[in-house]
């Protein structure tokens, strides 16, 4: 546990803080394109949360077709599909610059693998192939490296199209979006056994020529989100998660009233706040905004962002405060702020040119330095304030009596989901209050 100490003097009615400037985060993102046969593959950027501007864009790693790469939750090692070759490939990443080293690469057994997932022990890697409909699930070794395939699931049907994989937040349940069938196939996964089994209630139907695409889940996994490629359609679920069930409570378009041109939905993700659900339409060429209604979870359309061409995916940052956009047709990457009260897209003036974009996979690098403000209110009461602070986030505010080697923090006070003002009692005799912040990410 890193706590970020700060030193606040009260002197009378003074208040003494340190005068250096918090730091406001940097970020890095891996981009996975189409290749096209040429000698490229997974980049990388980073987006400066200060300044609001992309850094330089460099090629972590040459491969064929890395339509869509996660990396294991200690973000020691990173994993693509390759997509034309049928091939899952494994990376370990240079933790100082971001470069990938090619550790080794195993069949998918199926063809076009188009999506993957890391479980969050970094134990396994669960694989979609989208030709021919199959699941494949790999062990990751303690050097990174992938095992042979531990389960494998083959989806019934003349033209089975398996198009993602997603897992819920106890790591029981996985779940894949098969856009061939209409439905949506659960599985239960042991991610310390490395087993995956096919679930009680093995699938959800959604309405004919649908075509599910991607799924998300709400922080709390309380409900998930469906995006439809076929018919541009948001599906709303219940999720139980002690038997993995989805129930379908609403079904809404992610296309403006009127529209009626060719278009295909692409990505789905869940803000994470909560409040807000962005999805990307590839012919309409935007990001389509709802906000979440915090009784049921029932979404309401409130923005049409354009975008470049063929918006095939998108990822909202870390911090909540940005979506990065790739658009596939237009060969660039687009990033928007978002409106943290009514999660609304503007454009902030930044791009970066990247053949064929199609995956967008950002994580915090320096995370933003939490500030303390302090302010006496009343004998032996005080008012502090985390500034630089981030909506997502939990704080955490701890005590110490002596900034000393080795020193005992104790707990003050735990906040709610990005609350930032707190009224506390000093308990300490000495005029110097000494408080540190922990931010949970």
């Amino acid at each position: 546990m890193k706590i970020v100490a700060l030193l606040l003097a009260i002197l009378g009615t003074e208040v003494y803080s340190p005068a250096a400037s918090p730091s406001p985060g940097l970020e890095r993102f891996y981009i996975g394109t189409y290749t096209s046969g040429k000698s490229v593959g997974i980049y990388q950027s980073s987006l400066d949360l200060g300044t609001r501007t992309f850094g330089t864009t460099n090629l972590a790693a040459v491969t064929g077709d890395p339509s869509f790469v996660a990396l294991t939750p200690d973000r020691r090692f990173l994993y693509a599909v390759n997509e034309t070759a049928g091939m899952v490939v494994a990376f370990s990443v240079n933790a100082t610059n971001g470069s990938l080293t090619f550790l080794n690469q195993l069949s998918s057994n199926g063809g076009a693998p188009c999506h993957l997932a890391v479980d969050s022990t970094g134990r396994n890697v669960i694989v979609a192939n989208y030709t021919g409909g199959s699941v494949t699930m790999y062990p990751i070794q303690t050097n990174g490296f992938l095992g042979a395939a531990n389960a494998h699931f083959q989806h019934p049907g003349s033209a089975p199209h398996a198009h993602c994989i997603a897992i819920d937040g106890s790591d029981h349940f996985v779940f894949v979006c098969d856009l061939g069938l209409d439905q949506i196939r659960s599985y239960v996964l042991d991610p310390m056994s490395g087993t995956l089994t096919t679930n009680t209630t093995l699938f959800t139907s959604v309405a004919t020529g649908s075509g599910p695409r991607h799924i998300a889940f709400e922080p709390e996994y309380k409900r998930a989100y469906v995006i439809c490629e076929t018919k541009s359609t948001v599906i709303g679920f219940n999720y139980n998660a002690t038997n993995g069930i989805l129930a379908a409570f609403q079904t809404v378009s992610a296309l403006p009233s009127g529209f009626n041109g060719a278009n295909t939905a692409a990505e789905i993700a869940v803000h994470p706040s909560g409040k807000f659900v962005y999805g990307s339409n590839r012919g309409y060429n935007s990001i389509v905004v709802f906000t979440v209604n915090p009784a049921d979870g029932a979404l309401t359309q409130v923005q049409q962002q354009p975008t470049g061409a063929t918006p095939r995916n998108f990822a909202i940052d870390p911090t909540g405060a940005y979506c990065i956009v790739a658009n596939q047709d237009s060969n660039s990457i687009l990033l928007f702020s978002i409106n943290p009260q009514t999660g609304l897209l503007t454009p902030v003036g930044q791009s970066l040119a990247v053949s064929m974009p199609v995956c967008i996979l950002p994580f915090l690098l320096k995370p933003p330095q939490p500030f303390i403000g302090i302010r006496p209110t009343a004998t032996n009461t005080i008012q502090l304030s985390v500034s630089n602070s981030l909506d997502m986030l939990t704080y955490q505010l701890y005590q110490t009596s002596a900034l000393l080697p080795n020193t005992t923090w104790n707990l003050l006070a735990t906040g709610s989901r990005g609350q930032t003002d707190f009224m506390l009692s000093n308990v300490l005799a000495q005029s110097f209050f000494r408080v540190g912040v922990l931010a949970n990410y």
